[in-house]
């Protein structure tokens, strides 16, 4: 489900890494905090330490001024230090941070707080240290003094820094835990109110009806959604010119199917009526006429198709040997008009393309031009090489075609008006363009100049 909201999934985005960063922020002020607890706590260890040790200085000092002292007397201790360990003493049971020590002179255990008397006789290492004595673990600080032989050692608990360590993170991850849900619905908020812009222009496209193909409004867009908006009215406008020529080409498909079927009812009732062979045999010859005129209007608009929604493969191919084979097919077409129809090879070229797309493109361009061309008159077809360049070219010496029709002569369904009497559908060119496009050569049609006829050239640059 998140997955597929884009709510949700720019929450994943932006909620964990804030609260990552605020978890790291967490961690380096508990990390900070520990080592400050920890320096405060050595140095009350520290203190308290050189407090008794000066004590106890004073204290011999005193002592050895005092002439009546008896040198045989006990060794006493400080009364002052007395007090210290008794006031350690009469804190509260659950007190965890209290502090134990004891006071050595020359290796002789002199006193020890109450709760020392665990330690035993083991001795620690001078300095701070870390001990384990019957399970639990405790922080030390020696201080030993060469001077008076006295060595001092006091001692807490280090669970007391774990309870501080605790209370640390209890005040520091606390309010992070409260936050949690207050950024999730603050984010959450954030974002629906940030994406109402891209819900408006998904409500302006699921209420439209399916025929209106408007561009959308860009002047409220911002800045982010401006791009999608002019890429879905991009969208619209390819899909309107799309559906309009669509719609051109059935209304024109409609218009010229109906012309020969018109004829074709209109010539077998005529037929019906006919009282002798003879008029009955010229109305089935305009019959068959008009049949083949619907015949070839059909595989030229299934032909056009299969180029706009078919895939075509490609292969190295002898365009020499290609239109030779169609000119061969187109001879007895020619004949029938007294057209010389000639191949002419100035150069042996060799293409990646489709062998039925070059056929059906040759055999429209022979097709034209021997349609359009009188009696007696010429079609070369001709291969040649410019550079890298392959031509194959279709020339005659026919009326040509007005300058001015030119840039319309391959759209669907396009004739030239003076050509009309010539039956046909105005697909031939079209269709030898979009062969073209595919083939990825350039279609060029240009009339004679000075000479009379016309002349269409197809420029492969991908010769092998």
């Amino acid at each position: 489900m998140w997955k597929k909201s884009l709510k949700g999934r720019l929450t994943l985005y932006i909620v964990p890494p804030v609260m990552l960063t605020l978890l790291a922020i967490g961690g380096v002020g508990f990390h900070s905090a520990y080592n400050e607890a920890k320096d405060i706590y050595d140095t009350e260890l520290s203190h308290l330490a050189n407090l008794m040790l000066s004590l106890l200085r004073a204290e011999d000092q005193e002592e050895a001024a005092r002439t009546d002292v008896d040198k045989d007397k006990e060794e006493k201790i400080n009364p002052d230090i007395l007090v210290l360990s008794k006031g350690f003493e009469n804190m509260e049971q659950g007190q965890e941070s209290r502090l134990d020590f004891r006071i050595w002179k020359n290796d002789k255990l002199l006193f020890q707080s109450q709760q020392a008397s665990d330690f035993e006789e083991e001795r620690v290492i001078a300095g701070f240290s870390n001990q384990i004595i019957r399970g639990k673990e405790w922080r030390f600080y020696v201080l030993p003094d060469a001077k008076s032989g006295y060595t001092l050692e006091v001692a807490q608990k280090s669970k007391v820094r774990m309870l501080l360590i605790n209370k640390v993170l209890d005040t520091i991850f606390s309010p992070l835990i409260l936050l949690l849900p207050i950024i999730l619905i603050v984010t959450w908020i954030g974002l629906r109110t940030g994406l109402k812009p891209l819900l408006a222009v998904s409500d302006a496209v699921n209420n439209r009806s399916a025929l209106d193909l408007t561009p959308l409004p860009t002047c409220h867009s911002l800045a982010e959604i401006k791009p999608l908006v002019a890429s879905i009215n991009e969208l619209l406008t390819n899909l309107d010119y799309a559906l309009k020529k669509e719609r051109r080409f059935t209304d024109f498909a409609a218009h010229e199917l109906r012309t020969p079927i018109t004829i074709f009812k209109t010539q077998a009732q005529t037929a019906l009526k006919a009282t002798d062979d003879s008029e009955r045999r010229v109305i089935l010859e305009a019959q068959v006429q008009a049949a083949n005129r619907a015949a070839n209007l059909v595989d030229q608009l299934l032909t056009l198709a299969r180029l706009e929604h078919t895939d075509i493969p490609t292969e190295s191919l002898s365009i020499n040997d290609i239109a030779r084979e169609i000119v061969e097919e187109r001879l007895p077409l020619a004949g029938e008009k007294k057209i010389a129809l000639q191949f002419k090879q100035e150069a042996v070229a060799s293409i990646h393309g489709n062998k039925e797309l070059l056929a059906i493109i040759l055999s429209n361009l022979i097709d034209n031009a021997v349609k359009y061309t009188p009696e007696h008159g010429n079609v070369i077809v001709s291969v040649s090489m410019q550079g890298q360049t392959a031509n194959l070219s279709v020339c005659d010496n026919g009326p040509g075609i007005p300058e001015d029709k030119l840039p319309y002569v391959t759209e669907r369904f396009y004739r030239v008006y003076r050509n009309q009497q010539q039956p046909g559908a105005g697909l031939g060119l079209t269709i030898v363009k979009r062969a073209a496009e595919i083939m990825g050569a350039t279609l060029i049609l240009q009339n004679k100049g000075t000479e009379r006829g016309f002349e269409c050239v197809l420029q492969f640059s991908d010769s092998i």
